[in-house]
This record gives structure tokens, C-alpha cells and sequence, in this order.
């Protein structure tokens, strides 16, 4: 019996002699077995996985798919508990079946198990239940421990500006390392802080916008909160003034239970969901208090005013919305100056009136590029450059001789992997004949383990030669000028269409052609322009720079071109 094993341990927080441990008691009950051997080829984990999900479980997927393989390299598989297999009954049956199928036994050595017995699936699923509730209990008690800190006023976790988290211990109990026991987390108004969200309250209660408070925390290098991960500069902007505003721990009201967390059984990882406001938690904490209540009563009114008047404005992002959508180059363009993505910062649909603009100046006061352009304006010069490169014969022959240089790239890489073949074919040759001798010793002298071992670890490495083969095996790259220059050519006429058909439809496919547009913002005795330079654009060659006017009551021009430089003047 060729054995494989696997174990698991769920967080990081647990010892990594726990795989130890596990391994230990998979070897031990196959050395019980006469003729088992346990294949170390095959003995693998998953550290600091949950079980809840099978997304994530790397070692475990190994071993399911090594299990279709023809001939198949192991015979069962050994799990300390079912626990390690998975934390969902579903899951667990699901891949129990799957193993089943391709003739792989499985074996839980702590329930005893085995699922080539008929009563196996009723005791895997009492089990995988009792597996399942327990993360709905460990859950249960983990939210239940939050509620009791919450009431006792802590909180529950994670930084909020304008406080300090401090830890509250217990003298009477010992934690880790020798030190107190800490029973929760205190917030401390930080004094610094604290005076800057006083003055970010009155300044919008006086009538003040997010934007022009934005820019003048940020003129003034008022430190801001840490920015987000999607986000590289720190600095005051309009969304998080927005969450700040409407942020009670300011008026000391401690609101918890909002959200929650739910796994995607696909991609394993939590996802937060809002809650009923039923289910929400107040709790008065008078200590947080930062801002008062007239002052905290007088911006609540504008928000809500503010709210009703203008819910449905959005702007900016790839397809963040219909508007949004309609836009062909959103999410392409960044500025020049900051890197930020420029964005719409005015206009409300009207073809003429939309204007791009930096977000970091318009809303932060950060980036020097105040120049804004007209969406039609923009999106106009931008086709007819596309289009006329697209167009351009020195651009197709470009093209051409990149394409034939790939090809010919691609034909040597094949040769070169022809040759390595001939020397797998030789190496799976002299693997072939070891097996006939070992083969032979087992006829002659018994089962012996040490004999099933190699035999085994030679058939894997026959196995790994038939995947490098099998994946290696050489494809037809040849092909004629003719068919070169005729394949060329109708992508070139796809991507010309695709310029004018319905902007949702074509904002996908072509962002993958043309990458980033920067466009920088530079000054010219005839006004400004926006400089358009390649952030990656595949259809130009070369460093290409394309200006583009901004300035209103100016028709686009049409464009000239001088052998691969494109101007718009």
C-alpha cells in the first residue's frame, strides 16, 4: 500500500509542530500495516489554512489532482483527524468522492475511518457536522467576546483617528510571556488630533466643502490619517472627511456590530457584509467624546441636506458606474505630475461640458495640474491619433517585423526544447529499465517496503519526465509572409472598428492594447496642452509623445504625422 499523508493547522497562532505531530501519527499507524509505506514525495501540509474553504489549500489540491494521474502514484491517503480534511461537510464529502473515483483510499487514523468501508460516508458526515459547528461555536464565542468588551466600553479592535489605543491589563492574571493579562483595549483622545477633527467639524458646519477643507488641511501640512493600500499619498481628501464627518465614536457613541464577516467559499477569503440596524450595538462612551453635541447636531443636518441633494453624483474609475461606463478612456488616463487617475471633475453627462481633471488637485490641493479637459475634446484627438497610427503603413510594417521577431524567437525557444526532449526521452529510458530490476527483486525476495518505496519514487520520477514531455510537446509555428502580413492586418482593422463601437463594450478590449496614458500638463506659446506619453501603449513604437489641447473653443485638429511621431498642434 503507497501511502501518501496530509495535515494541517489553521493559524498561525498554533505551533508548527503540529504538521510534526501529525506526520508522526500517519507514519506510525502505516508502519502497523504490513507492506505500507508512506511516500515523503507525497507527505504534505497546509500551514495556517483554515479549513473552512478549499481556495488556499495548495498541498491538498497537489494531492487531488496527483490523484487523477494515470498510472496513479499513491494508493491512500492518511489524515491524523477529519478535521485536517476540511471544516465543511460538503466539502469534505465532495472530495472524499472525487478520490474515491480515481480509486484513492482515505483514511482518518483518529476515527478509525476508512473509506473503502460501507459505513464511511455516515460517519465522515457525523463527524464533518460536529467539525463544521465547531467554527460556528469558535465564531459565536469570538463575536460573543467582542459584545462583553464592547458593554464594558473597550474597543473592539482596530486604529481610529483622533485616539490612542492603549491596553488594559489585569494584574491577577498572567498572559503571555510572563506579562498581565490584557482584558481589552481603551481609546485615549489624542490631544494633537483631536483639535484637528474640532476644526474639520466647524469648518463644514460653517459651510465649508470637502474639497476646499481638503486642500486647506493639506496647504496647511496638517498630518493626515494613514492612507488606504489602493492608495500611495498621504493626504486630507473629500471620502475620508466624508467618513469622518459621520463617525460617532466623535460624539462618544461606541457603534459596533454594523458588519460582519462572511467567507467566499470560491476564493477563501472574508468579505464584510452589513447588518440590520436592528442588530447594531450603541453604547455611550462618554471619555471619547471629541466633538460637542451642537457642533456634531449642526453638520448631521448639512450631511443629510447634502445627501438628498446630490446622492447620485459619482465620478471617475473604470466602470464604477453607468455614467462611468459611457466614458472610453476612464481609468486609462493618469496625471503626469502626482500619477494619480484623472478623473471627471465637472459636468453632469453632456457631452461638451464633462471635463477630466486631476483629483488631487481639484479635491486635495496636492498636485500642481490644475488643467482640465473637455471629455469629447479629449476622447476625439485621442481616436483620430489611434487611427491614424492604426493607419500609418510604417506603423503595420513595424509591427510585422516585431511579430516575425517573436515568431522567430518562438520557433528557437521550440528547437531548444526539442533538444532537452531527447534528453528526457533518454533519462525516462534508464528509469524504465530500474523498474524492471526492481520489479524483479520484489518477485524474487517479497513484498518488501524498502523495495515498494524506490519503486515508487522511481515511478514519480517517470511521471514528473511524462508532464515535461507531454507539456513540451512542439507546436506548429510556421507560417508564410502572406499569412503573417494577413493576420497582422485584420487585427490592425479589429482594433480601428473597436474604436467606435459602444464605449461599455470596448473600454475592456482596449485597455489591453494601449495600458496607461499619462498625460502631463506642459505650456506652449499657443496655451497649454496635455502632453500624452506611452504608459505602456502597445500600438506605439518607441517612446511616442502626443500633445493634446486643452483649451476650449478650439476645434480638434486634425492630426500630421512625421515618420512615427504623431503631433496634434
Amino acid at each position: 500500500m503507497r501511502c501518501a499523508s496530509y495535515a494541517r493547522y489553521s493559524s498561525d497562532l498554533q505551533r508548527d509542530s503540529s504538521i510534526e505531530d501529525q506526520f508522526r501519527t500517519c507514519r506510525g499507524f502505516a508502519a502497523h500495516h504490513a507492506g505500507w509505506t508512506v511516500l515523503e514525495r507525497y507527505t504534505v501540509a497546509d500551514e495556517a489554512i483554515s479549513g473552512a474553504a478549499k481556495a488556499g489549500r495548495n498541498a491538498l489540491n497537489f494531492l487531488i489532482e496527483e490523484a487523477k494521474r494515470k498510472p496513479r502514484p499513491y494508493d491512500c491517503i492518511l489524515i491524523d483527524d477529519t478535521s485536517r480534511l476540511a471544516r465543511n461537510v460538503d466539502d469534505a464529502l465532495k472530495m472524499v468522492e472525487v478520490l474515491q473515483y480515481h480509486g484513492v483510499r482515505v483514511i482518518f487514523i483518529s476515527q478509525g475511518i476508512d473509506t473503502s468501508d460501507k459505513t464511511a460516508r455516515q460517519l465522515l458526515t457525523f463527524n464533518g457536522m460536529m467539525d463544521e459547528q465547531y467554527l460556528v461555536g469558535l465564531a459565536d464565542k469570538v463575536h460573543r467576546g467582542q459584545e462583553g468588551r464592547v458593554l464594558k466600553g473597550f474597543s473592539p479592535g482596530g486604529k481610529c483617528y483622533g485616539y490612542v489605543n492603549v491596553p488594559v491589563e489585569d494584574s491577577n492574571r498572567q498572559g503571555k510571556y510572563g506579562r498581565p493579562a490584557v482584558i481589552g483595549v481603551k481609546l485615549e483622545i489624542h490631544p494633537q488630533q483631536a483639535a484637528v477633527i474640532r476644526r474639520i467639524f466647524q469648518m463644514y458646519a460653517d459651510g465649508m466643502g470637502l474639497a476646499r477643507i481638503s486642500k486647506t488641511l493639506n496647504d496647511e501640512k496638517v498630518s493626515a490619517p494613514q492612507p488606504p493600500r489602493t492608495r500611495e499619498m498621504q493626504a486630507w481628501c473629500p471620502s475620508s472627511l466624508w467618513e469622518m464627518l459621520r463617525n460617532e465614536k466623535y460624539r462618544g457613541m461606541n457603534v459596533w456590530n454594523r458588519t460582519r464577516k462572511i467567507l467566499n467559499p470560491e476564493t477563501g477569503r472574508k468579505v464584510s457584509k452589513a447588518r440590520p440596524k436592528e442588530e447594531w450595538q450603541r453604547v455611550p462612551v462618554p471619555d471619547w467624546r471629541i466633538v460637542p453635541d451642537t457642533l456634531w447636531g449642526a453638520v448631521q443636518a448639512r450631511i443629510a441636506h447634502t445627501s438628498q441633494k446630490f446622492s447620485a453624483a459619482q465620478s471617475g474609475g473604470m466602470n464604477r458606474t453607468e455614467k462611468a461606463r459611457s466614458y472610453l478612456f476612464s481609468g486609462l488616463l493618469l496625471c503626469g505630475e502626482c500619477k494619480s487617475r484623472l478623473v471627471i471633475i465637472s459636468g453632469q453627462g453632456k457631452r461638451g461640458y464633462v471635463r477630466y481633471g486631476c483629483p488631487s488637485h481639484r479635491y486635495r490641493g496636492v498636485c500642481g495640474n490644475a488643467l482640465t479637459i473637455r471629455q469629447d475634446r479629449l476622447e476625439d484627438q485621442l481616436i483620430a491619433a489611434l487611427e491614424q497610427r492604426l493607419a500609418n503603413p510604417k506603423m503595420v510594417e513595424y509591427t510585422l517585423t516585431r511579430f516575425h521577431e517573436e515568431l522567430q524567437k518562438c520557433q528557437a525557444q521550440i528547437q531548444r526544447h526539442a533538444a532537452g526532449m531527447a534528453g528526457w526521452q533518454t533519462e525516462r529510458r534508464q528509469l524504465q529499465v530500474r523498474v524492471g530490476y526492481v520489479t524483479e527483486a520484489i518477485a524474487e525476495t517479497g513484498h518488501s517496503p524498502a523495495l515498494l518505496s524506490k519503486l515508487a519514487d522511481i515511478e514519480a520520477q517517470i511521471a514528473q519526465l511524462d508532464r515535461r514531455i507531454e507539456a513540451r510537446n512542439p507546436m506548429d509555428v510556421s507560417a508564410t509572409p502572406a499569412e503573417i502580413r494577413k493576420f497582422v492586418y485584420s487585427n490592425v482593422m479589429e482594433l480601428r472598428e473597436l474604436l467606435h463601437q459602444d464605449p461599455s463594450r470596448s473600454k475592456a478590449t482596449l485597455s489591453q492594447h494601449i495600458g496607461q496614458l499619462v498625460l502631463t500638463p506642459t505650456e506652449t506659446p499657443s496655451g497649454p496642452v496635455y502632453e500624452v506619453s506611452d504608459g505602456g501603449m502597445n500600438l506605439l513604437p518607441g517612446k511616442d509623445v502626443m500633445p493634446l489641447v486643452a483649451r476650449d473653443g478650439i476645434e480638434p485638429p486634425t492630426p500630421a504625422f512625421s515618420g512615427l511621431r504623431s503631433t496634434i498642434q
